[in-house]
Parts: C-alpha cells; structure tokens; sequence
C-alpha cells in the first residue's frame, strides 16, 4: 500500500463516515427503547473495534495491513453474532465448529484494541482470570474449582449474553455513547462558556477566585459529562492556564483541576458508566442512583473547594479584586445574559430522569432540545456540519469507556463463571473478624489497589463482583455498599500512576504528573471519609426524616470544612502543629454516627476557629491580606 496515493481528505471522511454510523445506529436504539440484546452489544463492539483499527483513517493516514487484516477479521468474527443473533440465542453457551475460532479471535480483538486504547493492565487481568477457569482443577485448596476447557470457555464468552456481551457491554451500548452524545452536543452549543461565565460570578472573588472558578466550572461541567479526562481536557484547557496566569505554580494548578474534574463522575445527573452499571446490578432505577448520589457529591466538591480555599492561603493566594472582577464580568456578564437559555436542555434532562423516564430516551430528548435552543444566537447555532461533527467526536470518545467495559464484561463473567467472587468475599469477611470498621477499611484499600491500574468502570465492577457480597454480608445495605465502591474508584483514578485525567491535567499544565497525582490526592483527602459516613449515616443518601437529614449533612459538611483545613494547614492564618491535630481530631468525630462524639467534635472545633481567629481580628480588615498584584503573590 506503500507505493499508492491516497486523497487525505477522503480518508477522513470515510473515518467520519463510519463514527457518524455508530452514533446514529445508537441514537435509533434509544429512540426504540433498545434492541435485541445480541444485535445491539454486538454492533456496539463491533464499530468500536472498527474504529479503533482503522483509526490512521482520521489523521489522513492509510491504515497498515495488519490494521484492515484486524478491521476484517473484526466485521466477521463480530458481524457473524450481528447476523445469527437469532439462532445464537438459542445454543445455551455450546459453540459449535467455526464459532470456537471466531471466538477466539472476538477475545483477542478486544484485547489487542484495549491495550492500543488503555494500556496492558486490562488485557492481561482478563488473561488471567480466563487462564483461571482453565487451570483452577490444578490450583489446591478452596481457591481451586472442577475446571472448564477451553470450549467451555469461549462459548460462554462468545454465544451466551453472560460473557463477552454481558452486562458491561450492555450498559455500554445502551447508556454510555447516547451520554457522551449529550455532553459534546452541549459543550458544541457553547455551553462550558456558560458555566466558566456563572463560576467567576459565584467564585472570583473568593481567596484563590480563578482556583475556586476551577472547582465550581468543572463541577457543572461534570453534570453532563460523567468523565474525568473529557472534565479535564475541556474545563481545564481555560482553567489551568488562568490559575498559572494568576501565580499559582503548575503542579497546584493541575491537581486543582484533576480533583475537581474526577468528581464529575460523582455528580448528577450524568454520572459515570459505573453508575449506569449500579443501576443494572441492583436492579432498581437510574433516578434512585441520582437521589441518593446528590449529598455525597456535594461533600466532595465541599471538600476540594475546602482545601483549594485553604491552600490558596498558605500561598498567599488573593481572589480577583472588585475592580479586576469588573472588567472581566464585562464579557462575562454578557456571555450570561447571552447564553442563559443554554441550561434549558438540562433543566428537561433533569426532569425526564426524575420522572423516570428511560434515560438513554431522556437524553434523544434533551440532543434534540439542545440543537433547537440553539438556534437561537448564530454563536451557539448548531448548523448540520457542527451536528454531523458532535456526531463523529461522540463516537470517537467513546471507544476507551467501549474497551474499558468489554474487558471488564470478560472478567466480570469469569469471576461468576468460576465462583472466585464468593470466595475472595467470604476471605475479606474472615480478615475483618466481623469488624464492620476494618471491613470497609480493607474494602477501600481493595478497592483503591484496583483503580491504581484501571479505568473506574473496571475497578467498579470487579469490586462489586467480589467485594459487594462481604459487605452486603454484614447487614451493609446494597445500595450504600455499591456507592461506597463506586466513591472509593473514582477517588483512585486521582491517585498515580492511573490514568488519561491525570496525563491530560499535567499535560495542560506542563507539570511533572506525579506531583500533580500528590496534589490532587491532597485536595481530595477529606472526602475519603464520606462513605464511610454515609454506609453508617443513611440520612447522607436522603434517607429518613427532614431533620435527621439536614442535621447528619450539616455535621458532616463542618467535618469536610475543618478536616481540609487541618490537611492544608491554614484556617484564618497558619495552623500550628497542635492547632491541626485538633482540626483533624475534630472533624474526624463529625463523621461520627453517635450524637455525643459529634458535638465533641463541634465543640472542638468551634474552639479551634475562635482561637485562631483572634490574632487575625487585631489585624485591620480581618485578613491578612496578599499582595495586590497575581504576580507578586
């Protein structure tokens, strides 16, 4: 192929062409209420697969032959469950002649594709969770099982729907590219200006303002997303560049932004693929998920607007002056006035949710509300070139949570398949000695190991296959322990040396990446005992009575306050040594269940604030106040 000619721009469009079709394909899926289960997991896989082969096609480049030999061998090994889906659906697993090799090469596909996308970590986890179910009559002791041939194996991955098209896949199809959809025709419309606009407003002149703008921006933007990187490669390419600008050093800078963006797949009501995942697994609806997610994720942000306001101290960080504001919220005023009507598509997506509409249904609908709305200024106007590329980009970021969730369906079904999930579950139990404490202690270290390595969706998954039952086990609720292993994975895609937010972050901000995973992991250390707080507190998950509710987030909320103030070291000044261990004492037994341990905690604390305040208040203005010029700071 090297001596032909090939137009460039034709093999874009033939890229584009084909990332149009699965867009579409899917859009016609949710409009329908789905289709069949084989038809629609296995096109799902399938244009992914396709998409990630033939990628060279996008850069004008001609794919290699061994990218259209992968491409080909993709359409029919893939393509063959498409077509017979019918007929499959009735084998009970038992694959028959060719379909043992198409099977194989479906698995190896996945594999080579996630390890282009994401790196060795998934593939060789799903090599070794298959070489399992092969080797387990060889492994002595309780871990060892009867063991499965190869046959058995790879017709339960290939021709059943608990394998390779399981549940992973399923939500995948169903939810994850109609979401990602929403968010690109939003962010298309002009709508993260918006957010930027409302966030100086809300923020600018608090300590640290353009850090804070940071916090609120991607908080909202995280709404509709459900995606660190995409959180962080959007929000933070405006964000990162005006804290630098404002004297904040690079490092902080990212680790602002990657705490704050990986919280987006905390926030109703987009939340990440995971939570799509949560809702399948537990069988209940998607709004439920959303309800009792809402506290938590506000304690999170709480705490990371929290540190950053406290870190922005210790610096020696101002927020903008009145006079800085006025000249920015010039423009930004009018972006406002100009572009306010842009939060009606959420507004409906919201309500659709919450009247429990079928979500991939509600979010056709809110695509379709956003590119009417926008018809209203020419600046936001989506115009049929702009839709046809909201279409293509949809699919192109798509393919890493498409390969994240085929791998995890691998494992997944391995893990149920072998019978490994209730026996790690029934060791972690063991290990606790039936301390609920220590239970959730090593859970969360579990937990947080897995996502070291793996994208939140995997980590997710494989944590509730094998460590949702210890805890469920003890009389934890499913809902509660499901959310605490969700929580505990999205807080490790902070920690290095995981993931795409992280590089990308470090990457805006040209700072060495390991120093901006230890600030980010920083920023967030005080949301690390929200669920602890809420699998002992249901009233965090707006469970129980009015009261109880607002009187539990009011404690926890103060607790968040002072325990990033004790981690960043500042509150109205420097903290001493002494003065931090009170905060951090203090605001620990906010978490507390028990009443009287948490008014031990407030009295402590309110004490600390007062003492800390009184050389402050001897000060003319209160603070002690930065320099007046970003660059003096």
């Amino acid at each position: 192929m090297r001596g032909l000619r090939f137009n460039p721009q034709l093999l874009r469009a033939a890229y584009g062409v084909v990332a149009i079709l699965f867009s579409l394909t899917f859009l016609y899926a949710a409009w329908q209420g789905g289709l069949d289960l084989f038809l629609q997991r296995s096109l799902f896989v399938l244009f992914a697969l396709v998409l990630i082969f033939l990628r060279p096609l996008a850069e004008g480049k001609p794919p290699r032959p061994l990218d259209l030999l992968l491409a080909v061998l993709t359409v029919i090994s893939i393509g063959y469950i498409a077509l017979f889906y019918e007929q499959i659906a009735y084998q009970a697993g038992i694959a028959r002649g060719g379909q043992l090799l198409l099977a194989a090469i479906a698995v190896l596909l996945v594999l080579e594709a996630s390890r282009r996308l994401l790196g060795l970590a998934l593939p060789i986890l799903v090599l070794l969770f298959i070489a399992y179910a092969f080797l387990g009559r060889y492994i002595p002791g309780g871990w060892g099982h009867a063991g499965f041939s190869l046959a058995d194996i790879l017709g339960y991955l290939y021709t059943t729907p608990d394998g390779l098209w399981s549940l992973p896949v399923g939500v995948a199809s169903t939810y994850i590219l109609i979401f990602i959809l929403l968010g690109v025709f939003l962010l298309n419309s002009g709508v993260s200006d918006l957010f930027n606009a409302l966030a100086m407003r809300v923020a600018g002149t608090v300590r640290g303002g353009p850090a804070q703008v940071a916090v609120i921006a991607s908080m909202a933007f995280g709404t509709v997303s459900g995606s660190a990187p995409a959180n962080v490669a959007t929000s933070g390419s405006v964000t990162i560049p005006l804290m630098k600008r404002f004297g904040f050093p690079p490092a902080f800078a990212a680790g602002v932004e990657l705490a704050a963006s990986a919280g987006g797949q905390l926030m109703p009501p987009v939340m990440g693929a995971a939570a799509f995942i949560m809702a399948e697994l537990l069988q209940i609806p998607y709004s439920k998920i959303v309800i009792a997610a809402i506290i938590p994720a506000i304690l999170y942000y709480l705490g990371v607007g929290s540190s950053v306001y406290f870190g922005s101290g210790t610096l020696g960080m101002r927020g903008y002056s009145r006079r800085e504001l006025a000249e920015a919220l010039g423009s930004l005023g009018e972006t406002v006035k100009t572009r306010i009507y842009l939060l009606i598509p959420l507004v409906l997506l919201v309500t659709l949710i919450m009247r429990g509409w079928y979500p991939p249904r509600a979010a056709l609908y809110t695509i379709g509300a956003t590119i009417l709305v926008s018809l209203l200024r020419p600046e936001t106007r989506l115009g049929l070139r702009r839709i046809l590329s909201s279409l293509q980009k949809g699919s192109e970021l798509t393919l890493e949570a498409a390969m994240g969730t085929a791998c995890s369906a691998l494992i997944y079904s391995m893990i149920v398949f072998t019978g490994i999930g209730v026996k790690f579950s029934t060791l972690v139990v063991h290990l606790a000695s039936g301390n609920i404490l220590a239970l959730l202690g090593l859970v969360a270290l579990a937990d947080l190991i897995l996502g070291l390595s793996l994208p939140t969706t995997a980590s997710y998954l494989i944590a509730a296959a094998t460590l949702a039952p210890a805890l469920e086990k003890v009389g934890i609720p499913p809902l509660a322990a499901h959310l605490f292993l969700f929580y505990y994975a999205v807080l490790a895609t902070i920690t290095p040396p995981e993931g795409m937010a992280l590089f990308t972050a470090s990457g805006i901000a040209g700072a060495p990446w390991m120093q901006t995973g230890l600030v980010g992991m920083r920023l967030t250390l005080s949301g690390y005992l929200v669920p602890f707080a809420f699998v002992f507190m249901p009233q965090l998950l707006l469970q129980g009575d009015f009261l109880a509710i607002l009187e539990r987030v009011l404690a926890v909320a103060i607790g968040v306050i002072f325990l990033s103030a004790g981690i960043m070291g500042y509150l109205f000044r420097p903290l001493a040594i002494l003065e931090r261990a009170v905060a951090l004492i203090g605001a620990s037994l906010l978490f507390h269940p028990a009443w009287i341990t948490s008014a031990i905690g407030a009295l402590a604390v309110a004490g600390l604030a007062m003492y800390n305040r009184r050389p402050v208040l001897q000060t003319r203005g209160g603070f002690n106040h930065p320099p007046s010029s970003p660059r003096e700071s």
